[in-house]
């Protein structure tokens, strides 16, 4: 890697703009899927997914597709599928419209949700044993990113600044920077804030922009 080329970039658009330019992507989306995900992994989860909410008109997502490939690997692995959707409150009726394409995915490939669990974050973790579980995060911010740079044949990883239910502190920035690292090889980072709006993900990324400047010296 090219230690000058670590980038900020945020949004739907400096996603794409990032796919498009061989950069691997870090996705940062504090509340909550970047820490969902990050807290499931630590508790035995073996595949990592997002998607976009079914009924959104938007560019280069297909949450069907997603929900396919999420199926595939849940075969190849012998692992069951977990949908975590928003909204966080109300019926379990919602959830499965916002993820109605991603079981529709499911089901071209014979299979099913073992369940539909709302997006809480750190939280996440308590619902369930996650061991064996290939979990797809549907939601509107970091679902549709993730939707969106897979779509495109593009790389990318979750990162977190927000503690789990294991780690605290500056371990979940270092953690999910480590595995950005090493999935990336030489390809440079960018760092994308899933909404400009969320202050939390804006000050994330120039948080772990620092970090990856002053601990690892890249940037």
């Amino acid at each position: 890697m090219d230690e000058s080329k670590v980038a900020i970039a945020y949004n739907l658009s400096g996603a794409v703009e990032a796919v498009r330019a061989g950069r691997f992507v870090v996705l940062v989306d504090v509340i909550d899927m970047s820490t969902t995900l990050e807290t499931v992994r630590e508790a035995g989860a073996c595949g990592f997914w997002g998607a976009a909410p079914s009924g959104k008109n938007l560019p280069y997502v297909n949450p069907y597709l997603i929900g396919r490939a999420a199926a595939k690997e849940a075969r190849e692995k012998g692992a069951q599928l977990v949908v975590v959707v928003e909204p966080r409150g109300g019926l379990e009726a919602e959830r499965r419209r916002n993820a109605a394409d991603v079981l529709a995915g499911f089901q071209a490939e014979y299979m099913e949700a073992e369940c539909l669990l709302p997006n809480l974050g750190a939280e996440t973790a308590r619902l369930i044993d996650w061991r064996h579980k290939i979990v797809v995060a549907v939601t509107a911010a970091g679902g549709v990113i993730f939707d969106a740079v897979y779509q495109l044949g593009g790389r990318l990883t979750t990162a977190t600044i927000a503690r789990t239910m294991r780690m605290k502190g500056i371990e979940p920035a270092r953690a999910g920077l480590r595995r950005a690292l090493a999935l990336a090889g030489n390809l440079p980072l960018t760092l994308v804030a899933a909404s400009s709006n969320a202050l939390e993900d804006v000050l994330a990324v120039h948080y772990l922009a620092g970090l990856l400047h002053t601990e690892m010296g890249i940037g």
